[in-house]
C-alpha cells in the first residue's frame, strides 16, 4: 500500500534551502517510515503541488505548511485527491478546521474554549475589548497557523483601531506566557501522548518559529478527558489530531484543535508510528463516517 507523506517544497529533504523548522518533518519521516514499512505501507514524501494522487492509496496530510498562503489551490487539490484516493484527515474535517470559526461551534456545544469574538463587519477595536471584558487582547487571522499574523494589544492602544472580519479577538490568557500550553496527541481517535510547550522570552507565542520550546509532559486524567471531549466533538473522526490546551481558572481552555497537518512530536512516543500505521490499515478498510 502506497502512502503519500504530503509536505510542502520548503521542507522536503531534497530542498537545498529549507524552513528552519524542517527538522520536524525529518523527525516524523524517520519515526514513521520503518514502522509503516513493517506493516506493508510504503511512505513517500511529496510536495502537495507536485503530487499525483492516483499514484497513492492514501494521502496523509503532514507538513504542507504553506496551505494558508494558497488556500483555494490547496482545497482544489484535496478535491482532486479525494476523487481518486483516500485522504487523511478527511477533507470534510480539513475544511471545517481551516477557519477558526470552528471555535464558535465547539463553544456552542458547551466545551471549554477561550472566549472568541468573530465579526461579519469591521467594528471598533474598543468594542471588542468591551464585549470580551478584557484589558488585553490577541488578534488572530481567521485562517492562519504557527502564530503568524497575530497581534497583542492593550486597551490603552485600541483607540482608532478596528477589528476586521478576517481576524478574530481573544482575551490574552496570562498562563500562556507563564506556564505555556499542553498539546495532546491523538492517533486513530485515541490518546497517544502529550507535550508541554512554552513561550520564548518576552513573547506569548509557543511555536518554535517564535522562540518557543517543548518539553515532555505526563498528562493527567483530567487533561486527557478534556482533550478527548474535543476529539469526540469533531465532525469526522481524525486519523491524527492535536488538541492544545492552556490552564486557566483551575481548569483547561482550548487554544486550538489542529486537524489539518498537526505536528505530532514523535520523539516523545516511540510507538506512534505503529499506532498510525495500524490506524491507516483500519481506515483503508472502513467507510467514511461523518458525525451528526
Amino acid at each position: 500500500m502506497k502512502v503519500a507523506y504530503l509536505a510542502c517544497a520548503d521542507v522536503l529533504t531534497t530542498t537545498p534551502k529549507r524552513r528552519v523548522d524542517a527538522y520536524e518533518h525529518d523527525r516524523e519521516l524517520e519515526a514513521f517510515t520503518p514502522a509503516f514499512a513493517a506493516r506493508g505501507l510504503e511512505l513517500t514524501e511529496v510536495d502537495w503541488r507536485a503530487c499525483d494522487p492516483t499514484a497513492f492509496d492514501l494521502i496523509f496530510l503532514r507538513t504542507c505548511w504553506d496551505y494558508t498562503d494558497h488556500e483555494a489551490e490547496f482545497l482544489a487539490f484535496l478535491d482532486r485527491a479525494q476523487a481518486v484516493s483516500r485522504v487523511a484527515n478527511d477533507p470534510t474535517l480539513v475544511r471545517w478546521n481551516l477557519s477558526k470559526l470552528y471555535l464558535r461551534e465547539l463553544a456552542a456545544k458547551g466545551l471549554p474554549v477561550i472566549p472568541s469574538l468573530f465579526t461579519d463587519t469591521a467594528i471598533p477595536l474598543e468594542e471588542a475589548f468591551e464585549r470580551l471584558g478584557a484589558d488585553e487582547l490577541v488578534l488572530k487571522p481567521v485562517v492562519g497557523s504557527s502564530g503568524f499574523g497575530q497581534a497583542r494589544i492593550a486597551l490603552a492602544d485600541a483607540r482608532g483601531q478596528v477589528l476586521e472580519p478576517d481576524r478574530f479577538a481573544q482575551p490574552l490568557i496570562p498562563e500562556i506566557s507563564t506556564w505555556g500550553e499542553v498539546s495532546l496527541i491523538f492517533a486513530g481517535g485515541a490518546y497517544s501522548h502529550a507535550v508541554r510547550k512554552t513561550a520564548g522570552a518576552g513573547d506569548y507565542r509557543i511555536h518554535v518559529m517564535h522562540g518557543g520550546a517543548e518539553h515532555a509532559h505526563q498528562a493527567s486524567a483530567a487533561e486527557i478527558a478534556v482533550g478527548q471531549a474535543f476529539i469526540d466533538a469533531l465532525p469526522v473522526q481524525p486519523l491524527a489530531a492535536r488538541v492544545d490546551l492552556v490552564p486557566h481558572g483551575g481548569g483547561w481552555l482550548l487554544m486550538e484543535v489542529e486537524a489539518i497537518e498537526p505536528h505530532l512530536f514523535p520523539q516523545y512516543a516511540p510507538d506512534l508510528g505503529e499506532r498510525l500505521a495500524q490506524a491507516i490499515l483500519t481506515l483503508a478498510t472502513a467507510s467514511p463516517t461523518v458525525r451528526p
